[in-house]
């Protein structure tokens, strides 16, 4: 990289310190145009005082005081400032995350900057790198997400349960609380258990789900996730799972009232119709219930 040519490069460039034909160079070097956006960027942030004369104050006093007689320039010192700006700058810049959120019934479409596609569903969030992604390609997901992922560098998505790791390929996740489901559409993907470190190679067609700790494997026949075109899927899915997409779908408060929430559910649910998505799943699986100012109650009819 250039800086590792001078290592002074980039905190004289802010001090606006360099010759002509420094930079000159400097800005025909491949990670002038990074640099530069970085900076561009970080005017949109508030940034933190500054005090110069107080700085050089605090230097001069110290070195005052100390036995030594080695001259330290003003020069040197200002470097010195220089640097420390451009780390304070960087880091606030660098760690910042571009973050994206859907409310209740909603989905939106994300294009990530190597043109990667994501579709998050109803209540979820991702979270990325503003910089440098090509060479860190990682989101954060809290939710439902389905992911076309460009190839290149490995691909990352970390969530509460795991990390899922590709190259290039099609996949589902959904994270939810107390419920984690990964189906591979196309093409390969590794997961790897947080607590256990256990780990997973997913091909197209294969799917792992892990419900209360409990790591399950399963295959598929559909090429893409039914919520894209507005119904929830379940096969052989916990109720408690299913009635948590009803609340992200719908908004619902959902009062169970010693429902057996570990029986298994296998159907679907719209998306834009709740007494239809109600009677869907409550009423093969014989559980009474009544919805009053989006409040659903719940009561198993069951002998």
């Amino acid at each position: 990289m250039f800086e590792e040519k001078d290592d002074t490069i980039l905190a004289r460039w802010l001090a606006g310190t360099l010759t002509q034909e420094e930079l000159a160079e400097f800005k025909n070097s491949k990670e002038f145009a990074e640099y530069q956006s970085i900076v561009t960027a970080s005017n949109r942030f508030e940034k933190p005082a500054f005090n110069k004369e107080k700085l050089y104050t605090n230097i001069a006093a110290k070195r005052k005081n100390q036995k030594s007689t080695k001259v330290i320039s003003l020069k040197s010192i200002s470097y010195v400032i220089a640097v420390a700006a451009s780390i304070v700058l960087i880091i606030g810049v660098f760690f910042n995350n571009i973050t994206y959120k859907t409310g209740i019934g909603e989905q939106l479409a994300v294009t990530l900057p190597d043109n990667s596609k994501i579709q998050l569903n109803a209540n979820s969030k991702l979270e990325h790198n503003r910089f440098f992604w090509n060479s860190n390609r990682n989101v954060s997901l809290n939710g439902e997400a389905y992911f076309i992922v460009e190839k290149g560098s490995t691909f990352n998505v970390k969530t509460n349960y795991g990390t899922v790791s590709v190259l290039g390929t099609e996949f589902n996740i959904r994270s939810r609380k107390n419920a984690y489901n990964l189906i591979c559409y196309e093409g390969k993907v590794m997961f790897k258990q947080n607590k256990t470190e256990k780990t997973a190679v997913l091909t197209a067609g294969k799917s792992i789900s892990i419900i209360n700790n409990d790591f399950n494997e399963a295959t598929t026949t559909k090429t893409s996730p039914s919520w894209l075109k507005g119904i929830s899927t379940f096969d052989n899915t916990m109720l408690s799972d299913v009635l948590n997409e009803l609340r992200a779908q719908y908004g619902i408060t959902i009062k169970t009232n010693g429902v057996d929430l570990s029986q298994r559910f296998t159907g679907n649910f719209v998306h834009n119709d709740l007494e239809t998505a109600l009677k869907t799943v409550l009423v093969p699986m014989q559980i009474e219930y009544t919805i009053n100012k989006n409040i659903l109650l719940l009561n198993s009819s069951k002998e």
